[in-house]
């Protein structure tokens, strides 16, 4: 099932490595085949250890300064974590991603996948992603952006530009792909992951998986979400919680993150396609060609 308007409204920060990174376009999109034709630690910030109340988290008013609605703890954590990202030529991390798919009736339906992903910047790329609605594996290497579908045994290479960024805009422009991570720009996490928020908010020191991370709240324009970061190592994401608050059921999105690794050496095979003998070469599809 692909489902575009979760695809579109993913906050930013989840796509930092794509994350986050975070990133995603919507784990959904990954259950079909739709897009082929054919069968260092830094010092700790000054932020509180208390249990504040979340308070009014209601989006501002139009007129409001985007600088005052985001509290100083906020910005320091994020200011942090963006730092450790965007400094890092060398990204590896692992996801486990729960998503809803929604009915027609409204009913809500859990699915769950894996994601592994690997980043070389600026031109290096290598997605594996395991669900309960599909799978696919992309590699992309500066020169050529190839996914395989696992599950339908049919693959799709593009010459593509030679960086991640151009890549992303080139697939989502010329063929109407989705794929995790797209809405990242790798030159600007921090930029844009500023400028999205409409209100952010420090609810205090909680648990993900027995480590104590900063838990912040968040407020944009087509969801509300929530994010956990290591609050004693070094500040990298650990959890993600998506609400889309604007479709029928509210569906959410989340992934608890670990295995990270910066600026670690990647060997070039990671971003070569592994094709698998009697997998059928097929073609992307652009958005005309989807119409017919």
């Amino acid at each position: 099932m692909r489902n575009k308007a979760l695809s579109r409204h993913t906050p930013t920060l989840i796509l930092f490595a794509l994350l986050l990174a975070a990133g995603y376009t919507g784990s959904q999109a990954w259950g079909d085949a739709s897009g082929t034709s054919g069968p260092a630690s830094a010092s700790s910030p000054a932020i509180a250890t208390t249990q504040p109340s979340p308070g009014n988290m209601s989006a501002p008013a139009a007129s409001s300064n985007a600088a005052l609605v985001i509290d100083p703890q906020v910005r320091a954590v994020l200011n942090r974590v963006c730092s450790e990202l965007s400094s890092a030529r060398t990204i590896t991390y692992h996801a486990e991603i729960n998503f809803d798919s929604v009915l027609p009736s409204g009913v809500k339906l859990q699915y769950a996948a894996a994601m592994d992903t690997a980043i070389k910047r600026p031109d290096h790329l290598a997605i594996d992603y395991k669900g309960d609605l599909g799978a696919k594996a992309i590699w992309y290497d500066g020169r050529t952006l190839t996914i395989f579908d696992p599950v339908y045994r049919v693959y799709a290479s593009i010459a593509a530009p030679g960086s991640i960024d151009a890549m992303f805009k080139q697939v989502a422009e010329e063929k109407n792909l989705s794929i995790p991570a797209e809405g990242l720009d790798f030159n600007d996490e921090c930029g844009r992951a500023f400028r999205d928020i409409q209100r952010g908010k420090f609810v205090g020191i909680n648990d993900v998986g027995g480590v104590d991370c900063y838990h912040l709240a968040f407020i944009q324009g087509e969801a509300d979400w929530q994010l956990w970061v290591d609050h004693n190592g070094r500040p990298l994401p650990r959890k993600i919680v998506i609400t889309y608050k604007k479709l029928l059921s509210q569906p959410q999105w989340s992934a608890v993150f670990s295995n990270w690794r910066l600026n670690q050496v990647l060997p070039a095979s990671l971003f070569q396609p592994k094709i698998p003998q009697g997998a059928v070469r097929a073609s992307f599809m652009g958005p005309q060609e989807k119409r017919r």
